[in-house]
């Protein structure tokens, strides 16, 4: 920038700026009123802290405050005639010009909509014009690439100049940046009061030509930081500078550092530490670490710049949980919050022609149903899965509304089917323009009782306003989109929108790069410095630095050179800085940023001082991660719960098997009741394959119990036509259906083979299907029902009327691995429970697999066990979580006991 008549600029360092920008603006104005003057600053969250430093170069004085304002602030106070042409529409613009030419076919045109906007408005804040001709443009391409005549690169400049050109055109509207400008001249034009501009490191060229056009009015006092300025104020800036030096004319890096220990002494970097976690979770617990001791010091204004928000979540968690809030000033994407997610959750039920699980979601989702209260909305979501498992809906409007028209309902649940099916007709599949596909959304919101719950959420609120605002910008357009396409695009308005809670005010803050300028921090966290993280990665895949130069916009290079002057600035300014990063990812290493690589090769060849916090690598390594969890949660050991007064009435085999495997299992599954829901049959598994078996054979016996004497053709068509009758019921457009019936008809030739031998062994078929009790008693007037499902009984007459008895349990596993449960019936208790039920006693329990050693015996012991087992439990004994790892790799209720966070002390 040119230094205008009327126009004065102060170079210092960056600790120095607001300190001598106060006494710049006290001297120069008239104390105690100084409302005269307007004070420019790079963000809001420098505004306090220039008042107070007002105050101290006023020595305490009371003043009048001059106005404190950033320039797009400024700017927004001057009307204009015509509002600007939303960014919404411009991009909807160059979508529909994308997909009429037919470019880019296969691509998501949103994106490369966003893009060419993107290049567009970068040449409009830059004040840059494309040539006139597109064969200058592309020439000006290739000459910055290098490149002789390419179609692709040829294509690219032609595309991307007709766009500008149409929206440069006289007949369109004024867009954001061309207003901005406007706003800037008349601003320039009226020059009320005296400027003073602290603290801005980057200007667009219509803020400069601002400057230089008001600077012929009024005053303006420029107060910037300068590199130069801040090296020679702070070592461990000069520092920074010298690792980070890529100037061509700059030495070596080791004789740089060689040079910088000889002129500076001491290392300025005690103040500095790096932090290279071995996962996201420890990156985590050194953020909280860290806050936690700063706080203790009593450092109070700490800030945590985020560059990878997925650990910057779970960092701001752990600090919360331990009752340490942050107040965000960036925000979050409105995309990551639960009122979109809602959002989403709809259009998934739309897409998904109201597939199950996305339909369970939405019921569950705490934004829905606002007309219940939790209790009542509890008991009818439950009424309603369980009407949709019992039914095996799988997906459907049409056949949802046919099962509800079938059941008997309550009139709660009724209304609620009544509200999504109308809703669903009503949003529908049909192409239509953007705003008319956000009111049906808003629409269908109040039809399923989520406006209320929404207004009441704040990041609902933000929702709901960004969808009508939206609606309302867009009104007029005609252009027509599909369901998908304008799911696409709703996507990228919630990913650049953003939310940010303004309820929560701390002095630890969640923060970035970009509002950092101005200001100084007691303590600072650099988070997710990666590779991948810092530099900030570009976006711009359209032209390359070379193109972006010759055309006068800035490059990523320049972008690079404005991040590190402020990462220079924030972590030189500040008493204490941490830069962590996941040092591995998976099992791959995950490299930090070229920053701190350079640093800690510099430093090293000055000081032979590795930049490493070991202190905090050898606390966090001492106390694993697990145990400084569980420690705040109360769970140390392995729990074992007494239950006396949950013993349940009955049992089944699963239950029993359940308790050996592990008795908090059972605790949890049978007697808290938590067992997982069944789901509802989507393709057809191994299980379901048997289930479909049992109820063939059973059917089949029942009309053929004796099959000897029948003609082999006609037992074996019966057996084909019973089974692919059973086999139809599988679910819906289930291919594998098929592939389990063949392999079962496979089988059916041999089944027949084997009942007629055993029929001549003298065994017949007397029952399938047999439910079975037992009542065991366990203790004085306590008892507990033994049941279960026998899935073949036969009977064999013997002499002298002593009629022999046998259990069969039919199974669709592999022959070695029936052996071996059979074999191990001391472990495996499904055989000894059944011969428990079986009564009179079984002589033959499965096909060729019989239990080893005496079936009466084994059945015993068992039931022995069970009755010490329930006596135990009824006296108050613990129920220990002992399961071992095949059983603990699937258990549900392994997020209860938490076992991998138990104290490794724990003798259990």
């Amino acid at each position: 920038m040119s230094i205008a008549p009327g126009l004065t600029i102060s170079v210092v360092p960056g600790s120095m700026l607001l300190q001598i920008a106060a006494t710049t603006i006290v001297e120069r104005e008239h104390p105690p009123d100084l409302s005269r003057a307007v004070v420019i600053v790079a963000n809001l969250f420098v505004v306090q802290p220039l008042q107070r430093a007002l105050q101290r170069a006023a020595n305490g004085a009371t003043l009048l405050l001059p106005t404190i304002t950033t320039m797009a602030l400024m700017a927004e106070t001057v009307p204009l005639s015509n509002p600007p042409l939303p960014d919404s529409r411009r991009l909807a613009w160059i979508h529909s010009a994308l997909r009429a030419g037919n470019w880019f076919a296969g691509l998501d045109l949103w994106q490369v909509a966003a893009e060419v906007l993107n290049l567009i408005d970068d040449c409009a804040r830059n004040g840059v014009a494309l040539p006139e001709d597109v064969a200058d443009f592309q020439r000006v391409v290739r000459q910055a690439l290098r490149a002789s005549d390419n179609h692709a690169i040829q294509f690219e400049a032609r595309l991307v100049h007709e766009l500008w050109q149409a929206m440069q055109g006289d007949d369109r509207e004024i867009d954001r940046h061309g207003a901005y400008r406007l706003r800037l001249a008349e601003l320039a034009a009226r020059a009320p009061a005296p400027l003073y501009v602290v603290g801005l490191i980057e200007t667009t060229t219509a803020e400069d030509q601002f400057l230089q056009r008001y600077a012929q009015r009024q005053p303006i006092h420029i107060i910037r930081a300068d590199e130069a300025a801040s090296a020679a104020h702070s070592p461990l800036f000069s520092l920074l500078h010298n690792a980070w030096n890529d100037a061509p004319t700059a030495l070596p890096l080791m004789d740089r550092a060689i040079q910088f220990a000889a002129e500076h002494g001491p290392s300025p970097a005690a103040t500095l530490r790096l932090f290279p976690a071995k996962s996201l979770e420890q990156e985590a617990q050194a953020v909280e670490l860290a806050v936690r001791r700063w706080l203790h010091e009593g450092r109070r204004a700490i800030a945590i710049i985020a560059q990878d928000r997925l650990t910057a979540r779970r960092a701001r968690a752990r600090l919360e949980r331990a009752q340490i809030l942050v107040a965000d000033e960036s925000g979050w994407t409105l995309s990551t919050t639960t009122a979109s997610s809602a959002a989403m959750c709809w259009l998934e039920v739309i897409g998904g022609d109201f597939y199950f699980r996305n339909l369970f979601d939405l019921l569950h989702s705490p934004f829905f149903l606002g007309d219940f209260d939790e209790a009542s909305r509890s008991e009818v979501v439950s009424e309603l899965e369980k009407l949709l498992f019992k039914a095996s809906f799988t997906s459907g409007l049409r056949k949802l509304r046919a099962i509800a028209d079938r059941a008997e309902l309550s009139p709660a649940a009724s209304q609620i089917i009544k509200s999504l099916v109308a809703a669903g007709l009503q949003f529908g599949r049909k192409p239509r323009p953007l705003s008319r596909w956000l009111r049906a959304l808003i629409e269908c919101f109040a039809k399923l009782g989520a406006l209320a719950a929404l207004r009441l959420d704040a990041a609902g609120v933000d929702l709901l306003r960004l969808l009508q605002s939206l609606a309302a910008e867009l009104e007029g357009e005609s252009e027509v989109y599909s369901l998908n396409e304008w799911r696409g695009w709703l996507d990228r308005q919630l990913e650049d929108a953003s939310f940010r809670d303004t309820a929560i005010e701390s002095s630890v803050v969640l923060t970035h790069l970009g509002l950092t300028d101005g200001r100084r921090f007691d303590a600072v966290i650099l988070l997710g410095a990666d590779a991948d993280h810092l530099p900030s990665p570009s976006y711009n895949t359209l032209f390359n630095d070379a193109v972006l130069n010759q055309l006068g916009l800035p490059s990523r290079k320049t972008r690079c050179d404005l991040e590190r002057q402020r990462l220079m600035n924030v972590l030189a300014h500040s008493d204490a800085a941490l830069i962590t990063w996941q040092a591995a990812k998976g099992n791959e290493p995950n490299p930090p940023s070229p920053y701190w690589a350079r640093l800690m090769a510099f430093h090293h060849v000055a000081y032979r001082v590795d930049l490493r916090d070991a202190e905090l690598t050898r606390l966090l390594d001492a106390a694993p991660a697990s145990l400084i969890e569980v420690n705040e949660l109360g769970v140390t050991s392995m729990p074992r719960p007494g239950a006396a007064s949950l013993i349940p009435e009955s049992l089944s085999a699963s239950d029993y098997a359940s308790l050996i495997a592990c008795p908090y299992q059972f605790y949890v599954r049978r007697m808290l009741a938590l067992r997982e829901q069944d789901e509802v049959l989507e393709a057809m598994e191994k299980k379901d394959y048997g289930e479909l078996v049992h109820q063939i054979l059973s059917e089949f016996h029942r009309r053929f119990p004796v099959v000897s004497g029948h003609d082999d053709a006609l037992m074996s068509t019966t057996l084909f036509e019973i089974s692919e009758r059973i086999f139809q019921s599988g679910p819906e457009a289930d291919y594998f259906v098929r592939a389990w019936r063949m392999r079962w008809e496979k089988v059916i030739p041999a089944y027949l083979a084997w009942q007629r031998e055993r029929e001549g062994q003298g065994w017949r078929w007397q029952a399938s299907e047999v439910q079975r009790e037992f009542l065991l008693e366990f203790a004085p007037a306590r008892a507990v029902n033994l049941r279960g499902r026998l899935d073949r009984v036969d009977i064999r007459h013997g002499e002298a009327n002593q009629d022999d008895f046998a259990v069969l349990d039919f199974k669709t596993g592999s022959g070695s691995s029936l052996k071996k449960r059979a074999a191990n019936s001391d472990e495996d208790n499904q055989l000894p429970f059944y011969a428990i039920l079986a009564d009179p006693a079984l002589s033959e329990p499965v096909l060729a697999y019989a239990m080893a050693g005496d079936a009466e015996a084994i059945a015993a012991d068992h039931l022995q066990r069970l009755q010490q087992t329930f006596s135990n439990i009824a006296a108050g004994k613990g129920l220990p979580a002992q399961g071992i790892e095949t059983h603990c790799k699937y258990c549900e209720a392994k997020g209860v006991c938490r076992k991998p966070y138990w104290d490794e002390a724990d003798g259990g």
